[in-house]
């Protein structure tokens, strides 16, 4: 015949039972509280090995919640980090894009012609300048000082570029 320290161990059990079954649906609260109260029954029968089995469960589950708060803070902190610099990064690109796109429609085929020669004569100047050539490295420079001026302000505005080389023509000045 059962008795009332049966029916406290089917109890206890059963509230076991259902701390497994909160755990599996990643209730973690409702899964500590039952065990909490199954280890409150198990004092009363004086089950000391039940109630050290059912501590280091709800220790577990307790490491287990701190772990997986702490895990999803840090991957929010980066994730929101990430997402800045990844917005940033795309205005910077469209910015880019667009400016890029408005001198292409506004510069006429002419001008892109003069803009093209006035690399080509840079990138001679430059090499010129290495051989120590300054006469042509400086006719060179004037040459293109007179192409970017001759561009109108409001087509494209040149005005670092033209700054640029007139210090470069300057400094030319003073190695001949």
């Amino acid at each position: 015949m059962p008795g009332p320290f049966d029916e406290l161990e089917k109890e206890a059990e059963r509230l076991e039972k259902q701390s497994k079954e909160e755990f599996a649906k990643r209730n973690f609260v409702a899964a500590i509280s039952f065990l909490e109260e199954a280890q409150e029954l198990y004092e009363k029968l004086g089950f000391q090995g039940k109630i050290r089995m059912i501590n280091q469960r709800i220790a577990q589950v307790k490491n287990l919640v701190k772990y997986e708060t702490k895990d999803s803070d840090v991957i929010t902190k980066g994730e929101t980090e990430f997402q800045k610099r990844m917005d940033k990064a795309l205005k910077e690109k469209e910015a880019f894009s667009e400016k890029k796109l408005s001198e292409q429609k506004v510069v006429p085929p002419e001008m892109k012609k003069k803009l093209e020669q006035v690399v080509m004569m840079l990138e001679k100047a430059e090499k010129e300048e290495k051989l120590g050539k300054y006469s042509r490295v400086k006719g060179r420079y004037e040459h293109i000082l007179e192409i970017y001026k001759a561009i109108p302000k409001d087509l494209i505005n040149f005005s670092n570029e033209i700054y640029e080389i007139e210090k470069k023509l300057t400094t030319l000045s003073s190695k001949e």
